[in-house]
């Protein structure tokens, strides 16, 4: 869904062949392919995460697929001093800085990470804009959930409108380029994902006392009725980007 957006941002900082660039939180390796096909076979691509089986299958089916060079890192970014292959011509994180207690740290490690000329970008969701219309009982109780452990675990709901005040305490300065992107889909596209993230999440709520099977049994039924309705159309969260040069 927010491939576009993220070739948008690669594309507007001129990644170019022969570049190197670092995804930090890589998972499945997503970025990295889009990465890739921007450096070329004289480019590099690193990755890190802290899935270490994640990333090297990831890093497996990259090297089998494309020509670029790659390499991955498995472990937590915050407790990396050096990366191999640093300086970057670009550090950039997806979705990353949102489960952070501090993002300004993360955001001073790309800065360090990246050399003069380079860029750092970064990606992340306001959650402030999601919401169904016609209005549906099922997402009030998706809401209540989802807010509820999103703020039980410290977790931010509105990072991505933060990323330009980030950007100044990690020493960037303010962005050079913002943009933001949002979908307005069918509720019958978006049903089976809010329905999936519901079911991830059920776990972590009933640590917090908050998760209920009755409400859970509910929100599957009205959610499915909802989307075969047709009626109902669903706004995502914003997908906010920003990114900034290195002096």
């Amino acid at each position: 869904m927010w491939r576009g957006a993220s070739e948008a941002v690669l594309d507007r900082i001129g990644l170019s062949p022969g570049m190197s660039s670092l995804d930090i939180g890589c998972g499945p390796g997503a970025v990295m392919r889009l990465m890739a096909d921007r450096v070329g076979p004289s480019g590099h691509v690193t990755g890190i995460d802290v899935d270490g089986r994640l990333g090297r299958l990831a890093l497996e089916e990259l090297r089998n697929e494309s020509g670029s060079q790659f390499d991955f890192v498995e472990g937590d970014a915050l407790k990396l001093d050096a990366v191999l292959g640093a300086p970057f011509d670009l550090s950039f994180c997806r979705l990353v800085l949102m489960h952070l207690t501090d993002p300004v740290a993360l955001l001073e490690k790309m800065h360090h990470w990246t050399k003069a000329g380079g860029y750092v970008a970064a990606q992340e969701f306001d959650f402030g804009s999601i919401v169904v219309e016609p209005l549906c009982p099922a997402m009030a109780e998706f809401s209540r959930l989802f807010e509820g452990v999103f703020r039980g675990h410290g977790r931010n709901l509105r990072a991505g409108r933060q990323l330009p005040a980030q950007f100044e305490a990690a020493g960037l300065g303010a962005p050079e380029g913002t943009e933001a992107e949002v979908k307005f889909l069918p509720l019958a596209v978006m049903a089976p994902m809010l329905i999936g993230v519901y079911e991830g999440l059920f776990a972590a709520g009933a640590t917090l006392g908050i998760a209920d099977e009755t409400l859970a049994a509910a929100f599957r039924r009205d959610m499915a009725e909802a989307a075969a309705d047709g009626r109902y159309y669903c706004l995502t969260p914003t997908l906010i980007s920003a990114w900034k040069r290195v002096i």
